[in-house]
């Protein structure tokens, strides 16, 4: 079960339509989970969601979070990451249509861009710290006694 080499993992998390699935921590500590349209520029991850999400509140209160980006047919693929969100928007206005393009296609893409571009939203910034990655099925060798 190898890493993926800087370039495939690139590939990997700016091809087809995977879903970011983000941790956040609620105040209490518990992990709170929530699947997100992502954009990666190979350091971090962008996403934006609704400002009153409460996703959105846990990073405003605390930036911690985890992600996970992986393939549900084999040969599973996965990043897995640790690292820290900030909001850099707090009020962003969809200024271009390729995310939901990306994720719906062109038509349903432009349809619902046009229909909800002048919500604002939150847009996160995410830096992962540390990140593993795996391509394949089998054990890693570090689980083997």
């Amino acid at each position: 079960m190898p890493g993926l080499t800087k370039r495939e993992m690139y590939e990997f998390l700016t091809s087809g339509r995977r879903l970011l699935k983000l941790a956040t921590l609620t105040d209490d500590g518990t992990p709170y989970v929530v699947p997100l349209w992502y954009d990666y520029d190979g350091e971090a991850f962008s996403v934006a969601g609704r400002r009153r999400a409460r996703w959105v509140a846990n990073i405003r209160r605390d930036g911690r979070v985890g992600g996970l980006v992986d393939t549900e047919e084999a040969a599973y693929v996965r990043v897995v990451f640790q690292g820290r969100a900030e909001i850099l928007d707090d009020a962003w206005l969809h200024s271009s249509p390729a995310r939901a393009i990306r994720y719906l296609g062109e038509e349903a893409g432009l349809r619902y861009y046009e229909s909800t571009h002048r919500e604002s939203r939150a847009l996160v910034r995410i830096v992962p710290e540390s990140v593993q990655s795996w391509a394949g099925p089998g054990w890693h060798p570090r689980y083997r006694e």
